[in-house]
């Protein structure tokens, strides 16, 4: 059952809620449970994995959302289409990130990470169709299903990550709770995908005029528009990491976990936003597309404001409350990361709309321009002002990621 942009919205921020709450505990409990050292090593690994899985989901997936939106009767074709570029692009991905962890745990300066890489990369198959189904229910604006699939991975993660860390294992355990709790989704997207196929039947035999040189051709510019904005709320990590102690790298681990929490609370409004304009954007329904833009703003803020507000002033005690007082030391870097990531939120939300549009290039070079100011920020800062300094480099660079891509909306839509 297809639902409104409003319904919509708050089905999938609903499910950006749990999701960011089973982070919390995730995070929060194996904070606690490992230590500032151990944990850091997991914050890294994970935080390496997931640029590897937003690839995943944001290039070929929203393709899928983007195409199976336009409601022309190749809804079918096009998810198989898709399905059997998403499965062999995720096992090419697969293979090399398995065997180019020895490499990568040596560019950070820490060749112990190798192991925990390679299992890591477990997760690439499955994450990938579970991506690819979750961007196939956002396009039939399907987002009971979509929250659904959402909810049960947030579930699911937080019980097998801390369900296995508390094992001997530890640190490999908390890893492959990760791994199993994707497979454990996929499995139940299967049936919720078997049963919105069978409406579309009666079309199965239709021509596709959605190829997938034509998916590609819109994936492509995604999947480095989302590694550019992935590398963008991670490389201040890495960078601490190849820079400073692994003590340094359990606080910023910290720190970043609590800052991105209202990022990715909006970040429902862009899954209900997207399909809405990529919708009205074949129709060219200029009024439309500037009315859903000014409320997916107001929305947003109304969220990022206060939330931003109140990690900003009680930074410390947020700090030593959720992670204890080992990790107090980061309040500074809190702050000012918390204010970067608000600006990056609305940053993904205009290009989110430029995406929408069908104009990934523009998001992509944009992505890719305050991504080379990150770069040079954090490599300039990090020595200077230590976990601060990586938090300033993210802050700076993704206010003016802001200001480059609403200055381009504003002026193409004049909203």
């Amino acid at each position: 059952m297809k639902q409104s942009l409003r319904h919509g919205t708050i089905y999938l921020i609903a499910a950006q809620i749990s999701f960011v709450l089973s982070g919390y505990a995730t995070h929060i409990g194996l904070g606690r449970f490992l230590g500032p050292a151990d944990y850091g090593i997991y914050a890294v690994v994970i935080s390496l994995m997931t640029m590897v899985n937003l690839i995943l989901s944001t290039g070929i997936p929203q393709a899928v959302s983007k195409y199976v939106a336009h409601q022309d009767g190749n809804e079918l074709q096009v998810k198989r289409t898709a399905q059997n570029m998403q499965l062999a692009f995720s096992l090419v991905l697969f293979i090399i990130y398995y065997f180019f962890a020895e490499n990568l745990a040596i560019m950070l300066n820490d060749p112990g990470l190798a192991p925990y890489l390679r299992l890591s990369s477990l997760i690439v198959p499955a994450y990938a169709l579970q991506a690819l189904y979750i961007g196939y229910f956002n396009g039939l604006k399907e987002y009971g299903k979509q929250s659904l699939m959402v909810i049960l991975y947030s579930v699911f993660k937080v019980v097998l990550i801390l369900g296995f860390a508390v094992t001997s294992y530890a640190l490999y355990g908390a890893i492959t709770g990760f791994v199993i709790s994707s497979i454990a989704v996929l499995v139940l997207g299967f049936f919720f995908v078997r049963s919105t196929d069978q409406k579309f039947q009666s079309s199965s035999n239709k021509t596709s005029l959605i190829s997938a040189r034509t998916i590609l051709d819109f994936a492509t510019p995604i999947i480095f528009y989302s590694v550019a904005t992935n590398l963008i709320m991670s490389f201040d990590l890495f960078f601490v990491k190849a820079y400073l102690t692994d003590m340094d790298v359990g606080i910023y681990s910290a720190v970043s976990t609590i800052s991105k929490v209202p990022f990715y609370i909006i970040a429902g409004i862009y899954g209900a936003l997207f399909p809405a304009i990529s919708s009205m954007s074949v129709h060219n329904d200029r009024s439309q597309m500037t009315m859903h833009i000014i409320r997916s703003v107001k929305y947003s803020m109304l969220i990022l404001v206060p939330s931003t507000l109140f990690v900003v002033l009680f930074s410390k005690q947020v700090l030593s409350i959720l992670f204890s007082e080992q990790y107090s030391a980061g309040s500074t870097s809190l702050g000012v990361l918390t204010i970067g990531m608000g600006f990056f939120g609305l940053f993904s939300l205009f290009t989110t709309v430029i995406n929408g549009i069908g104009q990934p290039r523009v998001s992509m070079f944009m992505s890719l321009i305050v991504l080379l100011i990150d770069i040079i920020l954090n490599q300039l800062l990090i020595p200077l002002y230590g976990v601060v300094g990586a938090a300033m480099a993210t802050c700076v660079s993704c206010l003016l990621g802001l200001v480059i891509s609403f200055l381009y909306v504003y002026r193409k839509y004049n909203y």
